[in-house]
């Protein structure tokens, strides 16, 4: 399953993004993906941490992203995968 880097609503056309554009949000995801499941190991164990990428891509995928930089957007995303984790 491919996440939903935008809002639905808004009509994005990904034909009309820059590569550049891409690539900045791939980089960026894989910085926040990497270091949240860096934590999650370090302080629950190996074992949560398929369950942390999880939640993670679950929440990337149901947050909106059109409005904010990358760096906030994917901030976010691990905002509610550790919320949902703690839960």
């Amino acid at each position: 399953m491919i996440p939903k880097m935008v809002c639905a609503e808004q009509n994005y056309k990904p034909q009309s993004a820059p590569c550049s554009t891409y690539a900045d949000l791939v980089t960026e995801a894989e910085r926040e993906l990497t270091a949240y499941l860096t934590a999650v190991k370090e302080i629950h164990g190996l074992h949560s941490v398929n369950i942390a990428a999880e939640h993670w891509i679950q929440a990337l995928d149901e947050i909106c992203l059109s409005n904010l930089n990358p760096k906030e957007s994917f901030r976010r995303v691990t905002f509610s995968a550790v919320s949902t984790l703690c839960h």
